[in-house]
């Protein structure tokens, strides 16, 4: 059952809908009309303090929403920014109710003055346009001029990689007016903030350890320009190197050490053994080095490697040997340069003295030898890449700290 006063209710809502409908086009026709009002007489090339012949002040602030990963083989690296950038332009100031004007119509964000801003080291970048174009363009009443936009850059970095994976790298980039001089325009870092980070951000395989701003002028037979430079500190985190590089080559050279526990005269089983762990090892630092540039120095991750490989080439060196040993016969009158160390000598040691077995059919080899080799590199082998990590870890963590502290960020480390 209806009530009268409810279907009269819903008679009336098309109404004000349509009410509502014309209230806000008539409040966006009204603001369309009050700034090209404001800006009919305004000349946007001309500087806003032009006529009193003073550089416009721009105060700029970075809010870093997300960073992303060094490119080590290309040497640069992404951040995603709000780049907000604030003057005042006297010419802009009207006397409404309102305190601020957001301006979206790129139409007229056209006709307003705005710093021609470049970053000088980037190699890309993009202005988002998801759902709209991300750039806002702010009046205030008192003629205050917010402009901000999200933008994603690609910025090259000059990176050294002496201690890779355990570098400790420093990479910002610097903004100025790629056509004003400094007589036009001034940049200058906002007091409060003037870089602004989200409170969990994170960077793949690195720690921001600290950022520095600071102001700067470039000097050019064009002019002098105003500028500014963020500078950002950033340690490799070693979690992701040690489980995908260092972790397997010393499985790969412990599995090479196998071949000290077969017969020296099984040839098919430590071939195989020796080349393959060889193989890997190799296949392993081809995919390490396409990560990097082609630098000409050595890096710590290549120290590492070339250990690695002088082990298990050693390994495979030493079965050489001792199948060599295993079947070169001893002439009759034969004498032995050395007699084994008993610490050597298996149970199933002979005297290499004797020529003959027991039998006088076979000739007598140095299969003593041979396998007291096996039972020496058993030891050394380990014991030496043992001594090599105990050198290597402590080394590279130091020059790591040490380059933090150069720059003064031991307290952050």
């Amino acid at each position: 059952m209806w009530l009268p006063g409810l279907r009269v209710g819903f008679s009336l809502l098309p109404s004000l809908v349509l009410l509502l409908d014309l209230l806000g086009l008539a409040a966006g026709t009204s603001q369309r009309m009050f700034l090209e009002e404001m800006l009919k007489d305004y000349d946007v090339n001309v500087w806003p303090h032009g006529d009193t012949g003073k550089p416009t002040t721009v105060n700029v602030q970075m809010f870093i929403n997300s960073f992303g990963s060094l490119n080590a083989a290309n040497m640069d690296y992404s951040i995603d920014v709000f780049l907000r950038q604030r003057w005042n332009d006297p010419r802009l100031r009207f006397s409404d109710t309102r305190e601020k004007i957001t301006v979206t119509n790129p139409a007229i964000q056209a006709k307003i003055w705005k710093p021609d801003t470049y970053f000088n080291n980037v190699k890309d970048a993009e202005v988002h346009q998801v759902t709209m174009p991300n750039i806002l363009v702010r009046l205030h009443r008192n003629g205050d001029v917010l402009y901000s936009m999200r933008v994603t850059l690609t910025l090259a970095c000059s990176m050294e990689f002496e201690k890779y994976p355990f570098d400790a790298q420093f990479c910002g980039t610097s903004i100025s007016s790629y056509a004003n001089t400094d007589d036009v325009i001034v940049y200058k870092w906002v007091d409060v903030n003037p870089i602004d980070l989200p409170d969990q951000l994170e960077i793949a395989q690195f720690d921001l350890i600290n950022y520095s701003t600071d102001n700067y002028t470039q000097y050019f037979v064009t002019g002098n320009f105003s500028g500014l430079m963020v500078h950002f500190s950033l340690r490799r985190q070693n979690g992701y190197h040690v489980l995908q590089t260092y972790v397997p080559t010393i499985l790969i050279v412990s599995i090479s050490w196998v071949s000290f526990w077969l017969d020296p005269n099984a040839v098919p089983g430590r071939v195989s053994l020796g080349v393959t762990t060889l193989l890997t090892l190799t296949t392993l630092a081809s995919g390490i080095r396409a990560q990097l540039p082609p630098v000409s120095y050595v890096k710590a991750i290549d120290v590492w490697i070339g250990m690695c490989m002088i082990m298990v080439f050693g390994a495979l060196l030493e079965f050489t040997l001792a199948n060599w040993l295993a079947n070169k016969k001893i002439s009759e009158n034969g004498q032995t340069i050395f007699r084994i160390p008993k610490a050597l000598a298996g149970s199933d040691a002979e005297e290499p003295e004797d020529v003959e077995d027991a039998a006088g059919k076979s000739p007598k080899t140095y299969m003593d030898y041979a396998r007291a080799l096996d039972r020496l590199c058993r030891g050394l082998f380990p014991f030496s890449f043992l001594v090599f990590n105990i050198v290597y870890w402590p080394y590279y963590l130091i020059q790591q700290h040490r380059t933090l502290s150069i720059h003064g960020l031991v307290d952050g480390v």
